[in-house]
């Protein structure tokens, strides 16, 4: 099991995120270091034997700046990264190929005919990004379907992975919604990673009794839950 520590980066900062509601968001408290760089803080992580990492910045999902300078120097210590740059249209992953697996997410993408372009120009993990029961998405299409639907419609695209993300759970510690996972897993052959609710480390063990590849987690790790014996052994 893949366990993927995540950094959300705003304003040069490392932030936790908690519940999607991004304008309350502060920067981290953590056991593993005091400060909320993201270089001393991707090297915490490295000493705890994690050899991938999620990175999202927050400023370019919100179109208000970017921090692909910290993400690249991340990138340099030799992590494998996953980096959601806030992707609306194929010519954003144009300059983005020294960055790692590119993460698109429905909150941000224009549509899926420029999805299908994206597959075409690199390895895209495409993000499923829900808030509650409410998909995240400008596509009009999306949004009227049931997970299973939603599934077998994004998994006809040359797609990597597939992450199963709930904003409104993200921080929160309150536990993964195993029921409509387990019908994500059913329903495609995709490989699939889960964030938002991660508790401890018997989350991520029904996780993997149920069929996902790998999870998202920080606030568990931030606080000492998810150790390096378990980030070790996955």
């Amino acid at each position: 099991m893949r366990i993927i520590p995540v950094m959300d980066i705003k304003s040069g900062m490392v932030v936790h995120a908690k519940a999607g509601d991004r304008e309350k968001y502060k920067p981290i408290e953590s056991v593993l270091t005091s400060s909320t760089d993201p270089i001393r803080v991707a090297n915490a992580f490295k000493k705890l034997g994690a050899r991938e990492l999620y990175i999202a910045d927050l400023d370019a999902i919100e179109k208000r700046g970017s921090n692909l300078r910290s993400v690249l120097g991340i990138k340099k210590l030799g992590f494998d990264v996953l980096f959601d740059g806030g992707i609306s249209v194929a010519r954003d992953v144009e300059n983005l190929s020294d960055v790692g697996k590119i993460v698109v997410g429905t909150e941000t993408l224009c549509s899926l005919e420029e999805l299908a372009k994206m597959t075409e120009m690199c390895e895209i993990v495409l993000s499923l990004d829900f808030k509650g029961d409410e998909l995240l998405t400008r596509i009009e299409k999306l949004k009227r379907l049931g997970a299973e639907d939603l599934i077998k419609i994004v998994s006809s695209y040359d797609i990597a992975e597939l992450i199963y993300l709930d904003l409104k759970r993200v921080g929160t510690s309150c536990g993964v919604r195993e029921e409509i996972i387990e019908r994500m897993v059913r329903a495609t052959s995709i490989p699939l990673l889960v964030g938002g609710g991660i508790n401890d480390i018997s989350d991520i063990r029904r996780m993997q009794t149920i069929g996902v590849s790998g999870v998202l987690v920080a606030t568990a790790i931030h606080h000492g839950r998810i150790t390096k014996e378990d980030i070790y052994h996955g």
